[in-house]
């Protein structure tokens, strides 16, 4: 058995070279490392009614677009280039367009002033036009207690130096913020990145009418911005958490009647924990219990915590077609900066607010029903996306583990997907296939996680596996086999290739998967992934060999539910789902020879209702699904965790 030293090299250089491939393709998302739940100040807007349980209706209607007013500051410690600040506007003004058409909002009377906080040991005493500083108006004007912003933004503040008989206006109100729903502060700084860290936001102060967040940060870390579809992506997700996706908020959502869905005390607040943190009742987030957790030593029982307001219960009974299902689980998994705030990548996986995704995702139903549950907006759901993972597969896949669901599927002969069970090497993996929506070339990231662990095993709850397609109950290790990425409760399943440069596998922007292009490849925006039937053949010259590959990304058409993929320019046609056609063409004085599996079209064309009525029945609440694109301007967000991060929070929490 090797020593320390020799675990702690092979974890230095692991990190090294997975940092120097994948950083500028995932995104940790710290979300809640910010102390956020001690921030959320209320504060009373001139113009709204002192009564903070008041009813909607009438003229306090969701009917207008919500306005967000971005205000940059990259002046602090002057990190961000300018071409950053540059590239940072551009995209927040992108995504500032795109949430204005989707939210409405009851909206908040004009200006918009922010609370002023208060001098002394406690920096998040806040105060307004009616509450007093005890001692001094604090001179640094900043919200989240770390963030500066304008003294002009701000409310006036009285302060009474220690004597409440005698308090004096030190500051007057500022001209404040006109036609402002949402007042959202933008920052370059380092503070609280981490290594893949593109962004990271929060909110920092609620209207006390109704608690809808009126003010937040988000700050975009300088040495890893990059792409601009990665950062529209990142920015979008971190901004969701801003208007609603966040454990922290929770205990202050309201009902569709404006009523608060927690209890509150007679100062308006909702209870707390021992920690001091607000906590939301059980009509909003609710402990559960699965009693037929299967690991691969029986079943036993798990706890685990749903949202469980309408809307999400209406979005995932009709996506799981699950009839009793009470909620929707949140993520479990990956300490503070994920945990509560995201779905369970277990369940959900590629939509836009779990916590670990790469590059093809979903903004789907499911964040925009939270939005609404939250009391706080409307939506317009014609601008979500399909979410392919886990629709249809039922009451038992919600309720149990991956391994209960794999076990099932097996014993009925029936496909495992989205999960699989090949053991693999995530340094050079073997049997590639397509990822569930065929958006990628991909891998079964079932994996030993021997190193990552430091000889520790996964916990008992996630080992799943006595056997699989290419391992027995007496392969070395089986207490470290599992899926690679931890927020999905070690459930391996197809996933993008990792260590690539140039987003190889990435059908609709990427590259092929080999520089001479050995599985025919074609990559753009009318392009997904298809399986191979077997290892295709290559002839250059007098020279053959066999293709390393077994799948590739491929134009692709539908009409009238019948599939087309073409090759090179050349069209095959499947007449039924499963069918195998041979592919023999020469481009470039190259020879290709093997067979593609025909997809279904409703795997391959479920966003082309039109064309494909399958898809039409299938996710027939979507009104007009948007078509596959590469504009960065309707891309749909993404958030995903380097795998240096999953491996260092291995070491940490386990």
């Amino acid at each position: 058995m090797k020593g320390p030293t020799s675990y702690s090299f092979y974890i230095l250089i692991l990190s090294l070279v997975l940092a120097s491939t994948v950083t500028s393709h995932y995104h940790e998302c710290p979300h809640d490392k910010l102390p956020t739940k001690k921030f959320l100040i209320r504060t009373h807007l001139e113009g709204s009614t002192d009564k903070a349980t008041k009813n909607v209706g009438g003229d306090d209607g969701f009917n207008q677009p919500i306005r967000i007013n971005i205000h940059y500051n990259f002046s602090i410690f002057g990190v961000l280039t300018e071409d950053k600040q540059e590239q940072v506007k551009t995209i927040m003004g992108q995504v500032k367009e795109n949430l204005e058409s989707i939210l409405t909002v009851r909206r908040t009377p004009s200006p918009l002033r922010l609370r002023r906080a208060c001098d002394g040991d406690n920096p998040f005493i806040l105060t307004g036009p009616t509450e007093p500083c005890f001692n001094r108006c604090s001179n640094n004007s900043a919200i989240c207690s770390f963030f500066p912003v304008p003294s002009d933004h701000l409310q006036r503040c009285v302060e009474c130096n220690g004597d409440r008989s005698n308090c004096v206006e030190a500051y007057s109100d500022g001209p404040g913020l006109e036609d402002t729903d949402l007042a959202l502060y933008v920052y370059g700084v380092s503070l609280f990145c981490g290594a893949s860290t593109i962004a990271y936001a929060s909110s920092c102060q609620l209207e006390d009418q109704y608690d809808r967040p009126i003010a937040g940060i988000i700050n975009f870390c300088p040495s890893n911005i990059d792409d601009d579809e990665e950062v529209f992506q990142v920015a979008k997700h971190e901004i969701f958490h801003v208007l609603g996706f966040s454990s922290s908020l929770y205990p202050w959502y309201r009902d569709e009647n404006g009523n608060p869905r927690t209890r509150r005390d007679a100062n308006g607040n909702p209870p707390t924990d021992a920690n001091g943190d607000y906590v939301a009742d059980e009509s909003t987030v609710k402990m559960v219990n699965l009693t037929d957790w299967q690991t691969r030593f029986g079943p036993t029982n798990k706890t685990v915590t749903q949202l469980v307001t309408p809307k999400v219960v209406e979005v995932g009974r009709r996506h799981f077609n699950c009839n009793t299902l009470e909620g929707v689980q949140l993520e479990d998994q990956g300490g503070g900066g994920t945990a509560g705030s995201h779905w369970e990548k277990r369940l959900l996986n590629y939509e836009a607010m779990t916590g670990v995704i790469s590059q093809n995702i979903a903004f789907s139903n499911f964040s925009y029903a939270l939005l609404e549950d939250s009391g706080w907006y409307k939506v317009d759901y014609s601008n979500a996306s399909i979410l392919v993972w886990g629709r249809g597969d039922g009451c038992g896949y919600t309720a149990g583990s991956c391994g209960g669901y794999i076990d099932t599927k097996k014993r009925q002969n029936q496909p495992i997907a989205p999960f699989c069970n090949f053991f693999n090497d995530e340094f050079n993996p073997q049997n590639l296939s397509c990822n569930i929506d065929r958006t990628a070339v991909a891998f079964c990231n079932l994996v030993d996680n021997y190193y990552y662990y430091l000889d520790v095993s996964i916990p008992p709850e996630y080992q799943y596996f006595n056997s699989g397609a290419n391992f027995n109950s007496s392969a070395f290790r089986l207490p470290f086999y599992g899926g690679i990425v931890h927020t999905a409760d070690f459930c391996p399943f197809y996933f993008d290739l990792p260590f690539r440069q140039a987003l190889e596998g990435i059908c609709r922007k990427g590259i092929p998967l080999t520089d001479s292009n050995e599985a025919a490849e074609t990559y753009g925006p009318r392009s997904r992934c298809v399986d191979h039937s077997g290892k295709w053949q290559i002839t250059n010259g007098s020279n053959t060999y066999t293709a390393q590959y077994s799948a590739g990304c491929y134009e692709y058409q539908c009409s009238n539910s019948v599939v087309t993929i073409m090759i090179f320019g050349q069209s095959y046609t499947c007449s039924r789902a499963g069918q195998v056609i041979q592919v023999d063409q020469t481009a470039d004085g190259v020879r290709y020879r093997g067979g593609i599996v025909c997809p279904s079209c409703v795997e391959i064309c479920y966003d082309d209702f039109e064309n494909c009525p399958e898809a039409a029945e299938l996710y027939g609440e979507f009104a007009s699904p948007a078509p596959p694109t590469d504009s960065v301007g309707s891309l749909l967000p993404m958030v995903g965790l380097l795998f240096v991060a999953i491996f260092a929070s291995f070491a940490v929490n386990y």
